[in-house]
């Protein structure tokens, strides 16, 4: 029989209804499996037995799109979880060259329904298919919408047509495409589906139709004299509604160095801190009764959030997050979430040991799951900081700098370390050009921006990012910042009103307890012990509190009590 013709599979006692889109094990339970990772497996088994090299699944899975190696690992990793081939033997890779389904004998497409109707077979059929028919259509109604939205980069209009112009604008385009196919949130249009556009009018929900794209990033650039100025703008191809626009004026010294700061910050407000495209999703997501949410939407409602940081919302944060990874087990993103989540709990007075536990393990499953995501290297470095292991969180930090070094979350979580591995001002430098490629930053980022600069000295600045965020946002960390940092500026008064309000909702701060903690290093210690000192703070600790760490810190006046 042509395995081609078939429809429904049996494959290592699993049940693949092509037609019907669902994966079922012997009992008729639905094997949840991505919308991507099912195109991979129905193109597997209509080529059966053969090898199918990458370039022709990436072409048959993402026709058109730019999509990384890891985008098919990833599905081959779902489909062989599906099949229950944790040994391969089903779904077998051919070293650099691509992978080859086996369908054996005892494993033969299900032959169509061409049977002798005798009475006992005919009522087995005819209750077979029944209940097929049940399973099929209720599973139809429960399956998600397609995946991750899709975003296209349209040629820069070049107004002033010169080839110089035109050749800036071209790399322009090439580096933003490069850089948002970094983010994992979305997937981008390959340029050479894009370049049909270029000096061609088109609305944008035509364009979204014909490339399948849910988001449109369109631009202009325009040199006069020895300026440049550049315009760039985010339209949802559904609605035709502008979502996002800014426009740069820089002189013209340097144009590379121009193309490449604009396409960092175009990539940062669309994919990074600022997050336009998860706007947009959570947004739509909003709209929907809960019982219809998708992983992906549960996940953006989770950063949301998760963004607000505040004791409630980051509870609930985390049961977003959680359900999404429970519908959707290879999605990444909703651990690195989650080990942010659970990260910062303790500094709202959660329990510090179950939440430093799971903290660990959404670290570990984030990298296991999807090893090519930076921002997963990012929190796994974190971990291992938690830990203090920093040679390990170092290793995992350079990695991440390395797949995105513009990547805005990376930068930012690199500074909050930077000082624990010996580098505070290089750590207030990160943040510098994490604000230039996101002006508009998070919430979240303020307290990362603020401990990066306390620990470089540069007291005014972290003051600044401080009185961004209200005291229900701060935890026990800012809490320590702000009193010192007043102080070492010289502003007394305010120092204590903040040290006041510090006891009041950390009553146990003290200077030893807290450089106590494993990840400062003894240049930090020393800044905070000056500058804590300064502010006024209860020097020693109760036996208690000493008690939980393992090399406990001692300040000269308490050893002697």
């Amino acid at each position: 029989m042509d395995s081609r013709a078939a429809r429904t599979f049996a494959v290592n006692g699993v049940i693949v209804d092509i037609a019907g889109g669902i994966v079922c094990d012997r009992e008729g339970r639905e094997i949840a499996l991505r919308p991507q990772a099912f195109h991979l497996l129905k193109y597997l088994l209509e080529n059966a037995d053969r090898l199918v090299t990458k370039d022709e699944l990436m072409q048959a899975v993402w026709p058109g799109v730019f999509v990384t190696d890891d985008s098919l690992v990833q599905c081959v990793r779902d489909v062989r979880r599906a099949l229950h081939d944790e040994q391969q033997a089903v779904l077998k890779a051919v070293p650099k060259r691509g992978y080859r389904l086996m369908i054996t004998a005892a494993n033969p497409p299900l032959a169509p329904a061409r049977w002798k109707w005798t009475a006992g077979l005919g009522l087995v059929v005819f209750l077979a298919a029944g209940a097929v028919w049940l399973f099929t259509s209720s599973a139809i109604e429960k399956r998600p919408e397609a995946g991750l939205p899709s975003i296209a980069v349209l040629p820069f209009d070049n107004y002033r047509g010169d080839e110089a112009t035109g050749r800036l604008a071209d790399g322009l385009v090439e580096d933003i495409i490069t850089d948002l196919a970094g983010f994992p949130e979305f997937e981008v249009i390959a340029r050479n589906s894009t370049e049909q556009y270029r000096d061609k009018p088109a609305e944008p929900n035509e364009v979204g139709r014909t490339l399948g794209a849910n988001f449109i990033v369109e631009g202009s650039i325009q040199r006069q004299a020895d300026r440049v100025r550049v315009t760039a703008q985010l339209i949802d191809a559904k609605t035709n509604k502008h979502l996002w626009s800014q426009r740069w004026d820089r002189p013209d010294r340097d144009l590379f160095a121009i193309q490449t700061e604009i396409a960092g910050q175009v990539s940062n407000r669309l994919g990074g801190g600022g997050r336009v495209i998860q706007e947009a999703g959570r947004i739509a997501a909003h709209r929907k009764p809960p019982s219809d949410l998708t992983a992906y939407e549960l996940y953006l409602l989770g950063t949301e959030k998760l963004a607000k940081m505040n004791r409630a919302d980051v509870e609930e944060a985390i049961k977003l997050l959680k359900s999404a990874a429970e519908l959707d087990p290879g999605l990444a993103r909703a651990w690195v979430e989650l080990y942010h989540a659970y990260s910062v709990m303790p500094s709202f007075g959660a329990d510090f040991e179950v939440n430093f536990r799971l903290a660990a393990e959404a670290a570990e499953r984030a990298v296991t799951l999807d090893p090519m995501d930076a921002e997963a290297h990012a929190v796994l470095g974190f971990s291992f900081g938690d830990r203090n292991d920093l040679a390990r969180a170092k290793a995992e930090f350079d990695t991440a700098l390395r797949m995105a070094p513009n990547q805005f979350e990376i930068l930012t979580f690199y500074a909050f370390l930077a000082s624990t591995f010996g580098e505070p001002q290089r750590g207030a430098e990160m943040v510098d050009q994490a604000i230039r490629l996101n002006p508009i930053y998070p919430v979240w980022s303020t307290r990362i921006f603020a401990a990066a600069y306390f620990m470089a000295g540069r007291y005014e600045d972290a003051l600044r990012m401080q009185g961004q965020m209200g005291p229900e946002n701060y935890g026990r960390r800012m809490w320590v910042y702000r009193p010192a940092a007043l102080a070492a500026t010289g502003r007394t008064a305010e120092a204590k009103t903040a040290l006041t309000q510090a006891l009041k909702w950390f009553p146990d701060l003290t200077i030893e307890g807290f450089v106590s903690l494993p990840d400062t290093n003894e240049n930090d210690r020393r800044r905070l012990i000056e500058t804590m000192r300064l502010a006024g703070f209860p020097p020693c600790a109760k036996p208690e509190a000493l008690a939980g760490f393992v090399k406990p810190f001692r300040l000269p006046e308490c050893v002697e009590r």
